[in-house]
């Protein structure tokens, strides 16, 4: 658990944790997996406990958002437990710091159990893990009061679209921060706007090729009103056309 969330935490597991159908929940304490081990290094120390569980949900509010920064810094780079941050109040550009450090995906509070587990098999197919979708109903998959998500989370267009890993992102972040530099004099306002409007871009694409073209299924997912999600759309003139097209032909090939 996030320093901080605990208390919340605990009574989001009591409350959700008959209802989540095959994906059990588990309010874990990062502190118990690494005893003794510093805040900034408990991530790393706790690796290798929490390969039980299929996935790790991170709540991150504006007041621990530097400490799971810290912690993912700090994590290492190798094979772990997908890390989901599942934000509250976080601005965008902040959600792309996340996910350049580790975090293999996000979700914006409130939750939805149902919408978490499919995150979760998404992350566990992707990875070649098979557990989540073998289980019997009395065996569902484990999460230490954590789950999660990464930008490959959104998915590929129709099998064409490579998945966003995280070698990728930090390549693409590179670049960002490269054309950043042909704005120094830029106001800090457009700068955040210009880096906003990409993420929101990338956002709705990824989105919208996860789910077929299907705008209301994208909208359910991403926790905004179907009205809304067209507006940003239509902000950034995306068409869900070829996205069904898409999903079409493959399903035909």
């Amino acid at each position: 658990m996030t320093p901080g969330h605990e208390s919340w935490v605990r009574e989001w597991v009591a409350q959700h944790g008959g209802q989540a159908g095959r994906l059990r929940l588990h309010a874990q304490e990062l502190s118990t997996l690494a005893p003794g081990a510093p805040d900034a290094q408990l991530l790393g120390r706790a690796r290798l406990a929490l390969r039980r569980f299929d996935g790790c949900l991170l709540p991150v509010a504006p007041a621990s958002l530097s400490w799971i920064r810290t912690a993912l810094a700090n994590a290492g780079s190798g094979p772990r437990t997908p890390l989901i941050a599942l934000v509250f109040d976080i601005t965008a550009p902040a959600i792309l710091d996340l996910l350049a450090l580790g975090a293999a995906d996000f979700i914006r509070a409130p939750a939805c159990p149902d919408e978490l587990r499919a995150r979760l098999v998404r992350l566990c197919r992707a990875s070649g893990h098979s557990a989540v979708p073998a289980l019997p109903p009395d065996a569902s998959p484990a999460t230490p009061c954590a789950m999660q998500e990464p930008a490959a989370a959104y998915g590929a267009r129709a099998g064409r679209r490579r998945p966003l890993s995280r070698a990728r992102l930090e390549r693409t972040l590179a670049a960002l921060h490269g054309r950043e530099a042909a704005h120094v004099d830029e106001p800090f306002r457009q700068a955040k706007a210009r880096v906003v409007e990409g993420f929101e871009r990338e956002y709705l694409r990824r989105a919208l090729a996860r789910h077929a073209g299907n705008v209301a299924q994208a909208a359910r997912a991403a926790s905004k009103h179907r009205r809304a999600f067209w507006a940003l759309m239509r902000k950034h003139r995306i068409d869900a056309a070829p996205y069904r097209n898409s999903a079409e032909s493959g399903l035909g090939s």
